[in-house]
């Protein structure tokens, strides 16, 4: 999904120790004169007993990645960057993760378990 986005991959799962952790640091490209770096927050719930995953990113999770977005950046170098921070929210059936135990593999595309991917763009 991410490639297919055109975004390139940097880092996944940066950690700023015990602050949390970043799960996918991209780089949009496709406008090349304005390209963005991404970070990337995915959730994923399966079913909807525990609410949706988009509603699991609240203002406290926002803020909180805007701090690593930030200790990421300086460690980094890119103070002038321009960031983004989107959320991929993903709901699965309880059903489709018995058809496919190695769901967590960074190669199976969700998709095809019939999963909902929802992608916000620019998370305020």
């Amino acid at each position: 999904m991410i490639e297919e986005a055109g975004l390139r991959v940097l880092e996944c799962n940066w950690r700023d120790g015990r602050r949390g952790e970043l799960d996918i640091i991209a780089r949009d490209e496709t406008e090349p004169a304005c390209s963005w770096t991404v970070i990337v927050e995915v959730r994923t719930r399966v079913g909807r007993g525990k609410g949706s995953a988009l509603a699991s990113v609240d203002a406290r999770k926002v803020a909180r990645l805007r701090a690593l977005t930030g200790a990421w950046c300086r460690q980094r170098g890119r103070l002038d960057s321009r960031v983004r921070i989107d959320v991929v929210a993903i709901t699965l059936s309880a059903q489709s993760l018995r058809q496919w135990p190695d769901v967590d593999r960074a190669d199976v595309d969700v998709r095809a378990l019939g999963a909902h991917a929802v992608w916000l763009r620019g998370v305020q």
